[in-house]
């Protein structure tokens, strides 16, 4: 009992020695935090704001009447701040503290009876003008909000258009895969799975667009990452090891573009994965996205069996996949350049000008 008795007080004394000094400076850092954060509070609010503005009228009056400096366009500033943050009142009451300082700093240089009507008259004139000003910051104001009101309305609307779309999307891959399933012949199932691969990638790009929630363009380097991983798994020929490189600068395209440029390399990558590595154990793929002088290129490169025949006959070897693909690069208002590598394999290119400005976000029909 005695034993036990000594082991429970070791536990406590484990437990006992804990610096002070660093509970105390654990203490002041959250305690200092929590200031901060209601000095920040505080200096956001609209009171702030009308308190912020008085000061600098201060401030501007005495440089007013210490100076002969004219800083009479500056009293506008603090009518501007207090109305944008405050409100009407605010700014009308700031514009009535603007005129009084304009008096008093007047009247405080000694002049004669006929000048110091004019000081009366110059802050009149100073409330006037305050006040025109605030009105126009409300307006102003209000504009803006409105503004912000229908860009959110905007952006939840092409949120919601993009997710749509990518759910209908979704529905007709589950619908190629079903119908897929009733034809037993081999070939027929390689076209529904092509078909789907397209869609597939269509609806990534809608998905990639609702999740930047709004966004006009995207980079389009993580959806060739991801893309061509994704056909790596699904693909890949059996008994055949395939390495794959990406090599993506950050390429801001729009949705039409990005959706020509998805499909292109859809095919590329399909192509190469279904015919460049017959009999073979192992190969390699390289996919390199890149910006050079105002051009977006995207090169495919592998290092499989290379053409048979000559490159000019691709299009009948190939079948429809490259008929597609010349038609988007056309549309994009590239070129589509396929050339076989010394070495073995082959490499192909498409380059089409970059289009980031609102003006050139037309894509070529």
């Amino acid at each position: 009992m005695e034993r036990n008795g000594d082991t429970l007080w070791s536990a406590v004394q484990l437990e006992e020695p804990v610096d002070p000094s660093i509970r105390h400076a654990g203490q002041r850092v959250s305690g200092t935090k929590k200031a901060l954060r209601e000095i920040v509070t505080f200096l956001l609010l609209p009171t702030a704001a009308i308190v912020e503005a008085a000061l600098l009228i201060l401030l501007i009056g005495w440089i007013d009447c210490v100076t002969d400096f004219n800083v009479t366009v500056f009293y506008f500033v603090p009518v501007v701040l207090a109305t944008w943050r405050a409100g009407r009142k605010a700014g009308w009451f700031i514009g009535a503290l603007c005129g009084a300082t304009v008096l008093i700093a007047d009247l405080m240089v000694p002049r004669d009876g006929r000048v110091a009507v004019f000081s009366y008259v110059n802050a009149g004139i100073l409330v006037l003008a305050s006040g025109a000003l605030a009105e126009l910051v409300i307006s102003s104001r209000r504009a803006h909000e409105r503004l912000k009101a229908l860009l959110a309305l905007k952006t939840v609307s092409l949120t919601e258009i993009h997710h749509r779309v990518k759910n209908n999307l979704q529905i007709v891959s589950s619908l190629l895969r079903l119908q897929s399933g009733k034809f037993a012949d081999p070939a027929v199932r390689d076209v529904f799975t092509e078909c789907r691969d397209r869609i597939n990638a269509m609806a990534r790009l809608h998905e990639q667009l609702y999740d930047e929630r709004g966004q006009s363009h995207l980079d389009f380097a993580p959806h060739l990452r991801e893309l061509a991983e994704t056909l790596l798994r699904s693909h890949q020929p059996a008994g055949c090891k395939i390495t794959l490189k990406v090599c993506a600068d950050p390429v801001p395209l729009n949705l039409d573009q990005s959706i020509l440029l998805s499909l292109i390399t859809n095919e590329l990558l399909l192509n190469a994965l279904k015919h460049a590595f017959a009999g073979r154990v192992a190969g390699k793929i390289e996919a390199d996205l890149r910006t050079i002088h105002d051009r977006v290129t995207i090169t495919i490169r592998d290092d499989g069996n290379g053409f048979v025949p000559q490159p000019t006959a691709m299009n009948e070897q190939r079948g429809t996949g490259m008929d597609l693909v010349h038609a988007m690069s056309h549309q994009l208002g590239g070129e589509f350049v396929v050339n076989p590598v010394p070495a073995g394999g082959t490499c192909a290119t498409i380059s089409f000008p970059s289009k980031t400005s609102h003006q050139q976000q037309v894509v070529h029909s």
